[in-house]
Formats: C-alpha cells, structure tokens, sequence
C-alpha cells in the first residue's frame, strides 16, 4: 500500500503502532518504506517568481514607475519560501496524535433491577472483595420496606463491543453508554434510577459536570427524560461506614 494512505488510514482508526504478525504465502517480501518529503521545487519557486517580476515591471512601465520597495518586500518572501522547513507526513501524523482526546481504560458495572422500574448501576471493583451483593440486600430491606426484590446482577462492560479499530475516548464512552439506556428505558421504563460509583455516573452526567459535586443527589440525565440518585459506590461506601449516615439522609 501507499505510505501516505497507510498512515492515514492507521491514524483514522486510532492505531499508533502496527507490525504484521505474519507473512500471507503469496505477499511480497516486506521493505523499509522511506517517507517522501514535500518540499517547493526550486524551478517552480524561480518560474513563480519571475512571473511576478515580469507582471510588477509591465506595471511599472504603465504608471510610469518603479516600485523598488514592493519588488524587495516579493524578493524577501521568495527567499522565506526558500529556507522553510519542508512538510513531511511524519510532521502531520505527530501533529494529528497531539490533537488526539485521551483514551479511557475499559472498565465494567454491574447493574441490578430489583423491581420493575427500579434500576442500580454499581461501579465494580472485584480486586477488592467485599460483600456488596449482602450490603446491597440490607439496603434494599431498610429502603423498600419488603424483601420482595430480586438481587441478580447483570455485568456490563465497556466497549460494548470488543474492537481495537474502535476509540476509546469519553466522548465514545458517553455516547455508547447513553444509547445503552435510551434503550434499556424503552424496554423497561425506569421510575428509580441509582448510578453508584464515578464510572457509573459521570458518562450519564453532563460533560461539564463534577462526580464529587453531584454525589448525594438527584441528578439530570443528558440527553434523555429521566432522573438519577447518584451515590457513590457499593465498595466505596463498605470502605468508608461514615458515608452511612449520608446515605440514609440521600434515601429518605
């Protein structure tokens, strides 16, 4: 393939390093591909030049003039063009990956219906190992009064879809996590919404908005209908039994 193509075409998929794992049978033998340099031909820049000179004194002899201070300031700009640095496709492929958003790492929650229309979204933490699944069932016995409730969780991990050409920027976490609930809202409309755990709120939240400011409160869902009652996390809150009484006073 064409170098120019290639590396533009890595650079749109968000690839920063390749090397082929293998050699296909009938595939020519690899080469180093030197990288072609863009610079201004200096026939090109003298032909320019002379044009203008030519155009400037053809308009001299009309107006019966010479214009030496517009003839050096031409002169001035030919010799700048002269001693750029010329414009090679690693100066932009280096300057398209400093532009790049940074990358989130893939991460996981885990999400419980305990009821119709009541749906939890935790931040999961396994390295930890704590009892969140029995911390969670005395939080529902004390906030739903019945232990009618079912406690099966379900994993949902992000990208949804396991594929390295895909990026893996906020802007695509968001996107992809906001249409996962748009969704899930139409199949199972939602009256009670707890997103516990930074993972599980700020990609729902506003962009502009703080985790830590809107923990403990009724939040606003960007760019759909619905309401959420952002906590921090199952493990956040068994590491930390002070936040307790704050739970209690955000449930009542």
């Amino acid at each position: 393939m064409n170098e120019l193509q290639r590396q533009a075409y890595l650079s749109a998929l968000g690839i920063e390093n390749y090397a082929p794992r293998w050699l296909l049978p009938s595939a020519p033998v690899p080469v180093a591909c030197v990288l072609p340099v863009m610079d201004i031909p200096e026939q090109l820049i003298d032909s320019s030049s002379s044009v203008i000179f030519a155009g400037l004194d053809q308009s001299a002899q009309d107006n019966k003039k010479s214009p030496p201070d517009l003839l050096n300031s031409i002169s001035e700009l030919v010799e700048k063009k002269k001693i750029s640095a010329p414009v090679n496709v690693t100066t932009i492929l280096q300057q398209l990956e400093e532009k790049k958003a940074p990358v989130v790492q893939p991460f996981s929650l885990s999400v419980y219906r305990p009821q119709p229309g009541f749906l939890i979204i935790d931040s999961r933490n396994t390295q930890l190992a704590l009892p969140t699944d029995l911390f969670l069932r005395n939080l529902l016995l004390s906030y739903l009064k019945s232990n009618q409730f079912s406690l099966n969780d379900e994993v949902l991990r992000w990208p949804l879809i396991e594929n390295r050409f895909v990026s893996r920027t906020e802007t695509d976490a968001r996107n992809e996590l906001q249409t996962w609930l748009a969704v899930e809202s139409e199949l199972r409309p939602i009256n009670t919404l707890w997103l516990m755990g930074e993972n599980a709120s700020r990609y729902w939240l506003a962009a502009d908005s703080d985790w830590v400011s809107a923990c403990w409160a009724v939040q606003a869902i960007d760019g759909l209908p619905l309401k959420a009652l952002v906590l921090p996390s199952l493990n956040e809150l068994l590491q930390n039994p002070a936040q307790k009484a704050k739970l209690w006073a955000s449930l009542s």
